[in-house]
């Protein structure tokens, strides 16, 4: 048996506490739902931006999604229509 000094535990410690943070943020993450629309909230905090930037990217024709029925305010966003957006290409091998 062998014993690590208290520098060396301490940061054994710290590195596994990350580890496990780092996973239990990718575990609980919202997944892109089978039709692929998400809500403000969910890009928000997947590309880390506010509310007014998806407004202006709607501006600047980004298409929003809203149920056809009235007295409904909820509003997706498909995933896909956000990455040709930004100009990404979406590969899928």
């Amino acid at each position: 048996m062998f014993s690590l000094s208290k520098e060396s535990e301490k940061s054994l410690r710290t590195a596994i506490l990350k580890l496990i943070e780092g996973f239990l943020k990718s575990y609980t993450r919202p997944k892109t739902k089978q039709l692929g629309l998400m809500t403000p909230k969910q890009i928000e905090e997947e590309l880390d931006l506010e509310y007014r930037t998806l407004q202006r990217w709607e501006k600047a024709g980004l298409r929003r999604y809203q149920p056809p029925l009235e007295d409904t305010r909820k509003v997706y966003y498909r995933a896909s229509d956000i990455l040709i957006f930004l100009g990404v290409e979406n590969d899928k091998n």
